[in-house]
């Protein structure tokens, strides 16, 4: 067996050791630790996390998702990047310049690098990321498929002040739920975007680590006693529960650090000129965890997931808790004059989160 499969194997023990010791390490050498587990991890992880996904959660995003995003131009975030920088490179009238942060080894900005050449647009794409070993893995299957003029690679903590100015488009794939000076890195991003430029995003924005917010997890306790117990195992625990456990994953990495601050970041460097939020109890039941236990060939198991979708999406749009995703895009403030919120705006999903933290604090949690 190789180190990467035995530590991949082992991971659920590497998990609780990291977390004991960030518990009882002073604070900095606490962050350095989760912060060198991250790195570890996204090497040893699938570059595209949604092909481990089960099948039921493609049933969900096929029949909800989906139509969605579609009435709002969206096909998916790929789709979305790639049209808006298509429309800022007309705007732009010469190269278009796209900074991608937190790229990872970047599958996705050099598939992206390939169709703007295969349309005819003059861009230069950026990416940055912290981990030189998924940096290097980057360069060469770039260089591999003869890209190396249209993209670059540069290695940078995002958590320390960064000035790369002019940026025409600034992509932030599912990154923001992983920084921890969050501050700093929308002050950076703001410092880095153009004037008339557009920062682009998919991401995380539910309670720090991924944990449920209080009514979130009282909805997703309500409909989690009604399941069979062949539909309560937990692959996380190999067991089947009574309860569904909420986990802190940021408790071992930087997963979901400071999600629930993100949207009041954004806010006090951006305008948004689209936040699109969805999802929050039905995550749950179509993720890793327990999501195999419905298979969406079978009429029962869709009929379950359409009530649990049913509620949340009820749940969400009259605002009784906030959502736990967001596409969005952003641009310097004062520049927005017809945005788009889909269900809701983003100072009400920043209050909403406002509202579930004092839950939190009320509950001694």
């Amino acid at each position: 067996m190789s180190l990467k499969a035995f530590i991949y194997r082992h991971r659920l023990a590497g998990k609780r050791v990291i977390a004991t010791l960030s518990r009882v390490l002073p604070p900095a050498a606490g962050r350095r630790l989760r912060a060198l587990a991250e790195r570890v991890a996204f090497s040893l992880t699938p570059q595209y996390q949604g092909d481990t996904l089960p099948p039921i959660f493609h049933y969900w995003t096929g029949r909800y998702l989906t139509p969605d995003v579609q009435r709002l131009g969206i096909g998916s975030p790929e789709e979305f990047y790639f049209t808006r920088i298509v429309e800022q490179a007309r705007q732009a009238g010469g190269t278009v310049r796209v900074l991608s942060v937190g790229s990872g080894a970047a599958s996705m900005e050099i598939t992206l690098a390939e169709r703007l050449q295969s349309a005819g647009v003059d861009a230069h794409i950026v990416c940055l990321d912290f981990n030189p070993g998924l940096m290097r893995t980057a360069a060469a299957a770039a260089a591999a498929r003869g890209l190396s003029r249209l993209i670059a690679f540069d290695i940078r903590d995002c958590n320390r002040p960064f000035d790369l100015a002019l940026q025409d488009v600034i992509i932030v794939n599912q990154f923001f739920h992983h920084v921890t000076e969050l501050e700093i890195f929308c002050t950076s991003l703001r410092a880095s975007l153009a004037s008339g430029g557009v920062l682009l995003t998919s991401d995380i924005i539910g309670r720090n680590g991924h944990r449920l917010w209080p009514d979130v997890d009282a909805e997703v306790q309500r409909l989690w006693a009604a399941l069979p117990p062949e539909k309560r195992f937990d692959r996380y625990f190999g067991s089947v529960q009574q309860h569904y456990r909420s986990m802190d994953h940021a408790a071992y990495s930087n997963e979901g650090v400071r999600a629930q601050d993100i949207v009041r970041c954004l806010l006090a460097e951006f305008d948004f000129e689209l936040f699109l939020s969805f999802a929050g109890a039905i995550m749950p039941f179509i993720e890793r965890r327990v999501g195999f236990n419905f298979d969406p060939g079978l009429a029962q198991d869709r009929e379950l997931i359409d009530r649990v979708q049913a509620v949340d999406a009820a749940a969400l749009a009259a605002g009784r808790y906030p959502a736990v995703n967001m596409i969005a895009a952003l641009r310097h403030k004062g520049t927005v004059s017809r945005p788009t919120h889909v269900p809701v705006s983003p100072e009400r999903h920043a209050e909403l989160t406002r509202q579930q933290l004092a839950r939190v604090s009320g509950d001694g949690a």
